[in-house]
């Protein structure tokens, strides 16, 4: 899952060359260039090749809301595999950022890397009946 990318300043109406794209986004020519591959559209039947600033925003606009993930109640964020899993064992850590918030920490159950989530102090409730969180202790705090 790569970088986030604004597509606020292309021009739906335009046709820029890599180079121009690049300087719109804020980004290299070569990085426009590698999107190609990853399916941006390329008028590349005439040199210098064109990208029509319409298929510029969609592709942006797509790749920036492939990198949301959702995630359910029970799931973590695995920072090895970059996807929604559940923790493994069933346990996890929390850890109070604010008294209203905090992060639970927890093992991934497929590579058994780290996994965090932000939870509130409601969703900890809620999540104690399917997991099994280890609290701090009131002398460690």
């Amino acid at each position: 899952m790569g970088r986030r990318f604004s597509s606020r300043r292309v021009k739906t109406h335009r046709q820029y060359t890599y180079e121009e794209a690049g300087y719109a986004v804020g980004r290299s020519s070569q990085t426009v260039r590698g999107w190609r591959k990853e399916g941006l559209v390329v008028l590349d039947s005439q040199t210098p090749h064109l990208i029509v600033g319409a298929e510029l925003k969609a592709f942006l606009d797509k790749r920036n809301n492939e990198a949301v993930l959702t995630l359910a109640l029970d799931q973590f964020r695995c920072m090895r595999c970059g996807g929604a899993t559940r923790a493994y064992g069933g346990m996890a850590d929390y850890e109070a950022y604010t008294p209203a918030r905090g992060v639970l920490k927890a093992l991934c159950e497929v590579c058994e890397g780290a996994c965090c989530k932000f939870v509130s102090k409601s969703q900890l409730d809620d999540l104690a009946g399917i997991l099994n969180i280890a609290l701090p202790n009131a002398r460690d705090t």
